[in-house]
């Protein structure tokens, strides 16, 4: 289950606590943005400093993690479930803390599996490029929304084609003709093609297999654009598209972007016309 964690107070202490801790069946994925944040991670010291803020802060479906800043907490362990208090010094090495956050990510587990996911609006974009001609386009990414962005974005110009997992990417390639394939990152662990079935490993919630959808489109004799994000610069193929723009792979051409949001149409531009 992958779980957006928003930071109050982004700072070494909440950093140290995203790229430590691990927690079998969750994945932490830091997020800018408060409003769609499963998770918010605050320290002691802002909730004694502003305590009305923070309970106007509470969200039915939100759970707080608070870390403790010193030995002895001033805060009452006597909290609504969906907050935990807990002292990232000991997370390590007392059962307690960690059933104490567990039982928490539990929670959010059950609330956001009985509650239905609003469905966010598609963004209207503005400056939209414009292109010399039309491209037949593969999109890969295992969220819907940024599928649906990329029919709005790409739809009225291009032929475009969606797919949500390697398996059905592959399948549509072995039809030809694409022109070009954009790609997320990190897509689930896909247990139809089997030779990616890597359950066995034990990998994460997801997996960085933009990389094998990059070497099979490039095989085929297709450009690629990597899109991510970027929410996640703890992935080392986030951070590694902060500095490395592209690359020539299988003598194609691969683009990586980690900070245009999932703008397809500029990936689309910059890897056909830039």
């Amino acid at each position: 289950m992958r779980i957006k964690l928003y930071a109050h107070n982004s700072g070494p202490l909440s950093k140290a606590f995203l790229q430590t801790f691990r927690f079998d069946g969750y994945e932490l994925v830091e997020t800018s943005d408060r409003g769609v944040a499963d998770a918010v991670l605050l320290l002691e010291n802002d909730v004694l400093a502003d305590p009305e803020s923070f309970r106007r802060m509470y969200r039915g479906q939100q759970l707080f993690i608070v870390l403790k800043t010193s030995g002895e907490s001033h805060i009452s362990r006597n909290q609504p479930e969906n907050v935990c208090v807990i002292d990232p010094l000991r997370l390590m090495m007392s059962h307690c803390e960690v059933e104490r956050l567990t039982t928490g990510l539990g929670w959010l587990k059950a609330e956001k599996a009985k509650a239905p996911t609003p469905e966010l609006p598609i963004p209207v974009f503005m400056d939209v490029p414009s292109f010399g001609k039309r491209y037949k386009v593969l999109v890969i990414d295992d969220t819907a929304r940024n599928l649906r962005i990329a029919e709005a974005v790409l739809g009225k110009c291009h032929k475009v084609s969606i797919a949500n997992s390697v398996q059905a990417a592959v399948s549509l390639m072995d039809n030809g003709g694409f022109d070009a394939v954009l790609t997320d990152m990190q897509i689930p662990p896909d247990k139809h093609y089997s030779a990616l079935a890597l359950g066995r490993y034990g990998v994460r919630e997801t997996v960085d297999y933009g990389w094998a959808v990059m070497f099979e489109a490039t095989r085929r004799g297709i450009p690629v654009a990597i899109v991510t994000d970027g929410s996640h610069h703890e992935s080392l193929a986030s951070a590694m598209f902060d500095s490395i723009k592209g690359a020539t792979v299988n003598g194609q051409k691969v683009l990586f972007f980690n900070n245009i949001g999932k703008r397809w149409d500029f990936a689309l531009k910059a890897l056909m016309e830039g």
